[in-house]
């Protein structure tokens, strides 16, 4: 048998939290470095675009003389109204077959197409908000990046410079716009590929790591399991000695003092045995897998049902009144003694944090597929930050709640709980004292 250990869901949870942060920390990492990767590129790519849309101005404004000049001649020809109409100077219409995804535009100084080359299309509407056109600018249009360029005729001096025209290019972005949509879509396939291998090498690498973690755990609980053993039998004979000696009357017969000392030793070792006790039952719910050899099919009401009776008299004793919600049926399958000790250790840690008056109340009913086991008392509470703690063991804390029997007793219950396939958790009551609430798997 495939015998699992109880602490090991407990790694198994430490063991997928690690792994979940190392791969969240693994993907921001890819995310920082994709998103840096690619706002570099882009960035290049933009400052790469604008160079040429200058580079290509520049070649346009070269010649702007000689375009004046054929406009000048064209303008006696007969034909000069259709030739104006073409929009095109014959000589940089020999370049229109390299200016494939560009558009050159050449104004004179009134801003007048002189003439358009290129097949990029171009809406000129982003020329009419340039508030100062006489300046060299860069201007985005929604199909590519431009830039408007004033030509002079001389620029020795800011004076005696005189306006040519102006000149207006344009570059498409659609070949740059699909090389960063392949580079993003690039960076995203190998950043899931760098997380899932992250994921998977912080499985490797956490597993690794809380081995010796396991391992030692294992040889406490086989301390723990040797040494409750070792404990048992000096303890047991402690208290068989004084008991022989006390059926036979020798306890009377002693001096008070030595027979009050004797006493307070057979108080001790019961206690010390209930703690043996207790520690080799956590031990067995530890180390072995649920054998269901002893389980039944029961209506856990009659369980919680005689426990209350069990009680009541206790209960009688502090001025606590024990209440009991039942709604049967509430079928379970599981072994009762187990059980039985389950309910008994909340129950008893209910009733010793109720001050006297208060009220403890305990409810069965069945919900959908689970049974619901609910303990309220009337106590002061526990605080949200030590709610999980109080199922550690030997844990205690400082604060009203902590008193000289607390001890595995709410440990044990997790720990069957957790054999039948259940949990139990600690809640605010609706009066302010604390609630516990075991959820069982109901029967077939």
């Amino acid at each position: 048998m495939n015998v699992k250990l109880a602490m090991e869901p407990d790694l198994s949870r430490i063991r997928w939290k690690l792994t979940g942060r190392y791969v969240l920390i693994s993907a921001f990492v890819l995310l920082v470095f994709g998103i840096a990767v690619f706002l570099e590129v882009s960035r290049a790519r933009s400052a790469l675009l604008r160079e040429q849309v200058q580079q290509l101005a520049s070649a346009a404004a070269s010649q702007m003389p000689l375009i004046l000049h054929e406009v000048e001649e064209y303008s006696h020809l007969p034909n000069q109204q259709t030739q104006g109409e073409s929009g095109h100077i014959a000589l940089l219409e020999t370049k229109a077959s390299t200016l494939e995804g560009k558009k050159i535009i050449l104004f004179d100084k009134d801003r007048q197409i002189l003439s358009q080359f290129g097949g990029l299309p171009v809406d000129l509407k982003a020329l009419k908000a340039l508030k100062h056109p006489n300046e060299r600018q860069y201007i985005t249009l929604a199909n590519g990046v431009a830039y408007w360029r004033p030509v002079y005729l001389r620029e020795s001096t800011e004076a005696n410079r005189e306006l040519e025209g102006y000149v207006f290019s344009t570059l498409s972005t659609a070949t740059t716009d699909r090389e960063l949509l392949r580079l993003r879509n690039g960076l995203v396939v190998g950043g899931a590929v760098g997380a899932l291998a992250a994921a998977v090498l912080s499985q490797w690498m956490v597993a690794s790591s809380l081995k010796p973690i396991r391992d030692q755990l294992q040889r406490l609980m086989r301390f723990t399991s040797d040494a409750s053993h070792e404990l048992r039998h000096p303890l047991t004979a402690i208290r068989a000695v004084i008991g022989a000696a006390r059926e036979r009357g020798q306890l009377d017969r002693a001096e008070p003092e030595l027979s009050q000392k004797l006493n307070r030793i057979d108080q001790a070792t019961a206690e010390m045995t209930r703690l043996v006790e207790d520690l080799l039952l956590l031990t067995r719910l530890d180390r072995a897998a649920p054998d269901q050899r002893h389980w039944q099919q029961f209506d856990l009401c009659d369980l919680a049902e005689d426990l209350a009776a069990l009680y009541q008299d206790r209960g009688t004793a502090q001025q606590l009144q024990l209440r009991c919600e039942l709604q049967r049926p509430a079928m379970v399958h599981g072994h009762p003694d187990q059980l039985r000790r389950l309910i008994s250790n909340v129950l008893v840690n209910a009733m010793q944090y109720t001050p006297a008056g208060g009220a403890v109340t305990l409810q069965v009913q069945q919900q959908s597929q689970q049974v619901r086991l609910v303990i309220d008392d009337e106590g002061p509470g526990i605080p949200s930050d030590q709610r999980q703690l109080v199922f550690e063991r030997f844990w205690q804390a400082d604060t009203a709640r902590s008193g000289p029997n607390a001890g595995l007793g709410l440990s044990i219950a997790r720990s069957i709980s957790q054999v039948h396939g259940g949990a139990i958790e600690v809640q605010r009551a609706h009066g302010g004292g604390c609630r516990m609430v075991v959820l069982l798997p109901a029967a077939s």
